[in-house]
């Protein structure tokens, strides 16, 4: 369970009913229910058959062509890709895709299909090389939202460890992050600072990069004014 404590602007406590009413609803489970989205699953992972479509998940070594030989597997695969999401990092590629039948725009249960559908991705992703570990290809089980479905697999993945390359990125003097770590013996916790240039979902990635390291975030302060963030 996550508990945030919000205030108004003026840092006061909200006691307004009908402004703790419509906070509830919006992020309750019905709050971004409409019916667009019973048609695309949008940010969700599904289930093996989600409705009328099927998820799939791949990892692998990323390089040119790599989504267009994907996109032709389907394709000859008699499968349309109806919603997808792809994440790079360290010449590593993750993906998550919602597929359906070509024919009946429904889910795909059959077990022969998906079977032929697997191993030909595997294929894709593995390009000339031979071990099994270069790629993965899986069908999700389970509900997730996407984006955090991929920064568990890139994390699995763990190619951070594994020197791959990087680019250093030249940032203004200004947008350097800058991350501290302090030990807090009194309150038996870490601190975790984290300043750097504000975009979007920059909480959201750093509460699930802990989350995936084993942290448990107590609670958090955070501001931002233009361009700049602060994360406590």
């Amino acid at each position: 369970m996550d508990v945030f404590h919000v205030t108004d602007q003026q840092g006061k406590k909200i006691t307004d009913g009908k402004t703790i009413d419509y906070i509830e609803r919006v992020l309750g489970p019905k709050g971004h229910t409409t019916d667009g989205m019973k048609d695309c699953p949008g940010k969700r992972v599904g289930v093996h058959s989600f409705g009328n479509h099927t998820a799939i998940e791949l990892i692998g070594r990323d390089r040119p062509g790599l989504l267009s030989e994907i996109s032709a597997v389907l394709a000859n695969l008699h499968f349309n890709v109806t919603v997808a999401e792809v994440w790079t990092h360290n010449r590593r590629i993750a993906c998550v895709l919602y597929v359906n039948d070509n024919t009946t725009s429904g889910s795909v249960d059959d077990p022969n299909r998906l079977s032929i559908m697997e191993e030909q991705l595997k294929h894709i992703m593995r390009g000339c090389e031979d071990d099994d570990n270069v790629a993965r290809t899986s069908f999700s089980m389970g509900f997730t939202h996407i984006d955090r479905r991929l920064h568990q697999m890139l994390f699995a993945d763990r190619d951070y460890e594994g020197g791959g390359v990087t680019t250093e990125v030249d940032y203004p003097p200004s947008f350097k992050p800058k991350i501290t770590v302090e030990r807090c013996e009194e309150k038996g916790y870490s601190v975790v600072t984290v300043r750097c240039k504000d975009r979007a979902k920059l909480m959201f990635d750093i509460v699930c990069t802990l989350t995936d390291m084993q942290y448990v975030v107590f609670h958090a302060n955070i501001s931002s004014n233009g361009p700049y963030a602060s994360q406590v």
